[in-house]
């Protein structure tokens, strides 16, 4: 076998271990503080002194999810199970700035 097939060869090979090792590791699991997944949806309307957020479970397990403010006081932790809706209404200074799990 000439020098220019071995190459072929032997990088085929590398490349293959590779990518089944890459196709194989395991999933990144979620951790507290992660953005809730996009089937958790946000219904988010803000007014000078308030905000109202509405969040649906559209997911197939429970997620446990709470609203993030910015400069304001966070919601609590609650465990939504699928199809589950919760509002929180906050008034005071600060915006919304995500939905997190926790």
């Amino acid at each position: 076998m000439s020098l220019i097939k071995k190459t072929g060869v032997v990088s085929t090979v590398l490349l293959t271990t590779a990518l089944a090792a890459v196709t194989t590791a395991p999933a990144a699991h979620a951790a507290v503080g992660d953005t809730a997944p996009d089937c958790v949806a946000r219904y988010v309307d803000g007014y000078p002194s308030s905000i109202y957020v509405e969040l649906t479970n559209n997911c197939t397990t429970t997620k446990k999810v709470k609203v993030d403010i910015s400069w304001g006081s966070d919601s609590p932790c609650w465990s939504l199970k699928p199809g589950a809706k919760k509002v929180w209404w906050y008034e005071g200074l600060g915006s919304y700035r995500k939905t997190v799990l926790c």
